[in-house]
């Protein structure tokens, strides 16, 4: 059995190369050719265990990702969110591959947003806020950095030191000015990117420029908000899965709870805007949200990818 190693994952792809596979995937899901049932969600003491199958129909593999989120409780535990994916040959069911699933979920989340960036936010857009500081922002950020001429970014964490030490690592790593932001920094931001396990909506829509785009993908439980139901209300809403955000999506779950937004007013899912080659967000006075909870043909596309990869 073939095992592959976060590091290892890195070595074969670039963010553009998920990017577009990523992009290929949402318009494969959109066309049908996906068996995916929604993820099942298990609650266990201090955290949550989150198991995602997937097949491509008439494809050479199936996987399964077995996702755990925890918070950190000590110094020797710093993930929040750690993961396994095993990929199986769909003709007999033997168990083909073993994938650290930690950079792959990392990758193919932070591709999600550059995809829905590359539709939606403003082609010019030069500034980007993004808060939460661990893997999954990271690769918001790069994949930011792949779709838009990203030239200053604000990060936001609770922990001031997290900020610095974050902001100081994304300018070494993208030569890009990159420093701690604060709520008013947001009126001149093009885009933001949530990537937190909050539980509290993160700023309001009178903090935000008008036109921004944003995505997020920290809320994956009904009880989670990053954004407030005033944004939700006042954007173009797109989505990954319509049946998916319904169970997951807590933004969404509680705006349509407590303001009159309803699921009805969702623009379009990603896949559908996929299809459509020339669609492009014109810069008009509007903004638009990207919410994404993570679905499991994500990882099955990027493992066939890497696993082209590996067969070279």
């Amino acid at each position: 059995m073939l095992s592959v190693k976060n590091h290892e994952i890195r070595s074969l792809i670039s963010m553009d190369d998920v990017v577009n596979c990523i992009e290929q995937g949402f318009s494969d899901f959109y066309d049908g050719f996906f068996t995916m049932p929604l993820r099942s969600t298990m609650e266990v003491e201090g955290g949550t265990v989150l198991s995602m199958p997937c097949y491509r129909k008439r494809g050479k593999y199936f996987t399964i990702k077995v996702v755990s989120a925890f918070q950190p409780s000590t110094k020797k535990r710093t993930k929040m969110i750690q993961s396994s994916i095993l990929i199986f040959n769909s003709k007999d069911g033997s168990l083909k591959a073993c994938f650290d699933g930690d950079e792959i979920t990392a990758m193919r989340t932070g591709a999600a947003s550059g995809v829905a960036t590359k539709f939606f936010a403003a082609p010019k857009s030069k500034s980007l806020a993004v808060f939460g500081t661990g893997a999954q922002a990271f690769t918001q950020v790069e994949a930011m950095m792949c779709v838009r001429p990203i030239e200053k970014i604000f990060v936001f964490s609770r922990d001031l030191k997290t900020s610095k030490n974050f902001s100081n690592f994304v300018s070494e790593i993208f030569k890009v000015n990159a420093a701690p932001g604060i709520l008013k920094d947001l009126k001149g931001t093009d885009i933001i990117c949530t990537a937190t396990p909050s539980k509290k909506e993160l700023f309001n829509l009178n903090n935000l420029k008008v036109g921004v785009h944003i995505n997020a993908i920290g809320s994956f439980k009904s009880d989670m908000v990053e954004i407030s139901s005033d944004i939700i209300k006042n954007s173009k809403i797109i989505v990954d899965s319509v049946v998916s955000s319904k169970k997951e999506a807590g933004d969404l779950i509680q705006a349509e709870k407590n303001s009159g937004w309803e699921y009805e007013n969702i623009f379009a899912e990603l896949g559908s805007i996929t299809k459509n080659k020339k669609y492009r967000k014109e810069y008009v006075q509007q903004n638009s949200l990207f919410k994404s909870v993570g679905l499991g043909f994500q990882d099955l596309a990027l493992t066939e990818l890497l696993l082209k990869k590996i067969d070279k």
